[in-house]
């Protein structure tokens, strides 16, 4: 009996685990000619086929506020969803409150590619980051 116990929890668990992470991506500041000009930190492989970032663009807007857009392109036969969020910080590494901060719910179609934009709440937002994350949602939403 333990053992059956023990093999379902370690069979279970980690899937569990890898269910509720979270994807993310940052820009890399003068990368290599050639490089992405972005890092996906994957830890969930599944949503990653579901909601994979493919391009990063960014500029200015305003005078003095960055913006960017995030392709994102689904490697699945079926519709699917996933939220996200961009989080903005200072040159220093501090979080600036935005709306941006809370969750948005997307939906995705087969080989389809979207684009998710953010524009810095202020002029002190120096950088982003985006975290993706898997969402099950009903098809009729």
């Amino acid at each position: 009996m333990k053992l059956i116990r023990s093999l379902i929890l370690c069979n279970i668990f980690p899937i569990m685990v890898a269910c509720n992470t979270v994807n993310s991506v940052v820009p890399v500041p003068n990368g290599r000619p050639g490089s992405p000009g972005f890092q996906q930190v994957v830890t969930n492989g599944w949503l990653n086929y579901k909601a994979n970032v493919t391009d990063v663009h960014e500029d200015i807007v305003n005078g003095d506020q960055k913006r960017v857009q995030v392709s994102v392109f689904s490697n699945q036969s079926s519709a699917q969803s996933f939220s996200y969020r961009f989080e903005w910080l200072t040159t220093g590494g501090m979080h600036v409150d935005s709306i941006g901060d809370s969750w948005q719910t997307q939906r995705i179609m087969p080989q389809e590619t979207i684009i998710l934009n953010s524009i810095a709440p202020n002029s002190t937002a120096s950088t982003w980051r985006l975290q993706l994350s898997d969402t099950n949602l009903p098809l009729s939403q």
